[in-house]
């Protein structure tokens, strides 16, 4: 039960965090970091091998970096910004959306390999 409310309160959380992500300023770095937040919350809730949660907060995660975030917006590389900081963005959203998915893979790894193991002893 408490891996079911993580998980629906981290899709809440990804939801949430995009409009703050569409304004400009220091809002949109709190709705970036509101989607990692999600990610790993998400990533907890799916220890118990539902990966609905994982999934669907990926897809929200990715949609709010790469699309709606104000700062980090893809577009925004064709103009003249500070792709430093763009470029040091999606760092950041790569390493930890690639830690929350080898967490997420290898529990439900895990959770596969486990039923196998006891029908062979």
């Amino acid at each position: 039960m408490f891996y079911r409310i993580s998980g629906w309160s981290a899709i809440v959380v990804s939801l949430l965090a995009l409009y703050p992500s569409y304004q400009t300023g220091a809002l949109s770095v709190i709705g970036f970091y509101l989607g990692l937040f999600a990610l790993l919350l998400s990533s907890f809730a799916s220890h118990t091998g539902n990966l609905i949660y994982y999934r669907s907060v990926f897809v929200f995660s990715v949609l709010n970096v790469f699309f709606v975030n104000d700062g980090t917006c893809v577009m925004l590389l064709a103009e003249n910004n500070d792709w430093v900081y763009i470029g040091s963005m999606y760092g950041i959203f790569i390493v930890i959306s690639s830690i929350c998915g080898f967490l997420v893979n290898k529990d439900s790894f895990l959770m596969n390999m486990a039923p196998k193991a006891k029908r062979a002893r």
